[in-house]
């Protein structure tokens, strides 16, 4: 878990608006982890009947948190790699005088230093598991591209816990392929995962997306 304190010289406190205490205790948080809404298409770690994902790595080079007030600096985080199949999922709690959010983006983007283990140099995306008949798959890709989650509601997201989930059964659908279309499998990687991303209200604030837990926006 990361653990950022962010203010907004823009803001004062003033009469009828937020006190200092405010200001200093609005804490924003969000868990980036793999879900899967059919594990017997695709399960994580062990399979389930059919294929298994048992690694997915994801580069950005921010996560940015998009303020419904226009006139307010957006807030974005540091270049950082998210492991989504793991015990222990990475998260962000972030310190903010920022009341609403309306939005988040994350922009992927291979890392300049990338000392992930097992992790191919320049990647992006970087998928290990096993097909449906047990072979072991990796995939990867290099591109650089944005996933953008928003809304028009104007009272945006509020402090609620987040979790931005991105659905296996969805982003793996017709992969892997042969090893000649190569190609092919790294541009479905890339243009499913965005078909693949939600984000969701994490009420228990665990980190882990329970079944009356609802996506509550997908990406554009």
């Amino acid at each position: 878990m990361r653990l950022v304190a962010l203010a907004l010289a823009t803001l004062s406190v003033a009469c009828g608006g937020p006190t200092v205490g405010d200001l200093v205790s609005q804490e924003i948080s969000i868990t980036l982890r793999a879900v899967s809404s059919d594990p017997s298409a695709v399960a994580l770690g062990e399979a389930e009947g059919g294929a298994a994902l048992s690694r997915a790595f994801v580069s950005t080079s921010a996560l940015t948190f998009l303020p419904c007030n226009e006139e307010v600096a957006a807030l974005s985080l540091e270049p950082r790699g998210y492991e989504l199949v793991t015990e222990s999922p990475d998260s962000e709690r972030i310190t903010t005088a920022v009341q609403n959010f309306c939005g988040v983006q994350l922009d992927i983007e291979p890392l300049e230093e990338n000392d992930t283990e097992g992790v191919p140099e320049g990647s992006s995306l970087y998928v290990e598991g096993t097909d449906a008949n047990g072979d072991p798959f990796t995939l990867s890709s290099e591109r650089s591209f944005s996933l953008l989650l928003e809304t028009e509601d104007a009272d945006g997201l509020g402090k609620v816990p987040l979790l931005l989930g991105v659905d296996a059964a969805t982003w793996l659908a017709g992969l892997p392929l042969p090893e000649d279309m190569s190609d092919m499998a790294a541009s479905l990687l890339e243009d499913q995962l965005g078909a693949a991303a939600a984000l969701y209200i994490d009420a228990d604030d665990d980190g882990v997306l329970d079944p009356d837990e609802e996506p509550i926006y997908t990406t554009r």
